[in-house]
């Protein structure tokens, strides 16, 4: 358990204390804003997100002809324009319910779809895997699900760069309902949250080194991804289930997908690809669906495989 308890000993330098500086001014910022002014907030940081870091507009630029080879140039700019105002508009959301004593109030209404293939699952007692990618509002996902189950959810997640931003970070995904495990040496107690009949919820949409990665297909382009979830699926059989948090103008909706049912076919290697295959043409079909609402800004066609001589 101590993976839960214990921030990774990184040494604090100068940049992580003037990157801290400045989250904390922006959060004790838009603590004395009111609400509507949340709306005001929104549209600032779109700009000043496009305009001013070059580095992730050319990641987003980049990402954009990959996935969308066949937009023209103007179509791409207008989604892109999308992707900043939706970032914005969460970046603010999660803010505000960090500073705010009643959190749900900035939120939207919300709908949860499809809860039943949860419970279903629960009731085989191995535990239940949840898989998502960066998509609509990820970090609201503990918040929904913790109520609607009355137990936190284990969140699995990498610790951030910045530990002292870190420990803000974290402290606000416990309160939003979560039971935070990093993922380096993770699976002892992973496997042992699943004995107990709980919820595992993972990110698997980000670029993975070659070394850890399964090839796949994404967007019609191979791109190394995490095998963890077809692992543990394969190895224990333990109940897999997609989910999605989405935007629908004035709603937040959280769709859950069916169980996956995949057996194999006895062969560890080719049935892990094959699941990890399934569980990426899940992630594409939905950012296909709502493609301003999925993380762009990061480099996830990096990882290559390799070309045999």
């Amino acid at each position: 358990m101590r993976n839960m308890r214990n921030m990774q000993e990184n040494k604090i330098i100068f940049r992580h204390r003037v990157e801290y500086v400045f989250f904390l001014a922006f959060i004790y910022l838009v603590k004395a804003s009111p609400l509507f002014m949340a709306q005001v907030n929104k549209k600032i940081l779109a700009f000043l997100g496009r305009q001013i870091s070059k580095r992730y507009r050319g990641v987003v630029e980049k990402n954009l002809q990959i996935a969308f080879p066949n937009h023209s140039g103007a179509e791409n700019s207008q989604l892109e324009d999308a992707v900043y105002k939706h970032f914005a508009s969460i970046f603010v959301e999660i803010v505000f319910m960090f500073v705010k004593k009643k959190p749900e109030r900035i939120l939207k209404e919300i709908e949860v779809r499809n809860f039943r293939a949860l419970e279903k699952a629960l009731e085989k007692k191995k535990g239940v895997i949840l898989f998502s990618g960066h998509f609509g509002n990820w970090e609201l996902v503990p918040f929904i699900l913790s109520r609607q189950l009355n137990t936190t959810i284990i969140s699995i997640a990498r610790e951030m760069n910045n530990p002292l931003v870190e420990k803000l970070v974290r402290r606000f995904r416990e309160r939003m309902g979560s039971t935070v495990i990093y993922k380096k040496n993770s699976l002892r107690t992973i496997l042992k949250m699943l004995e107990q009949n709980r919820v595992v919820y993972l990110l698997i949409d980000q670029n993975t080194i070659g070394r850890e990665a399964v090839f796949v297909d994404f967007f019609g382009r191979q791109v190394g991804a995490v095998p963890s979830v077809s692992q543990l699926h394969l190895k224990k059989s333990i109940p897999v289930i997609p989910l999605f948090l989405h935007y629908e103008r004035d709603k937040i909706v959280l769709e859950l997908l069916e169980e996956i049912d995949f057996k194999g076919a006895g062969n560890p290697e080719s049935d892990i690809r094959q699941l990890t295959q399934e569980c990426a043409r899940i992630i594409e079909e939905n950012v296909r669906k709502y493609p301003e609402q999925w993380f762009w800004f990061h480099n996830r066609w990096k990882t290559r495989p390799r070309i045999k001589p």
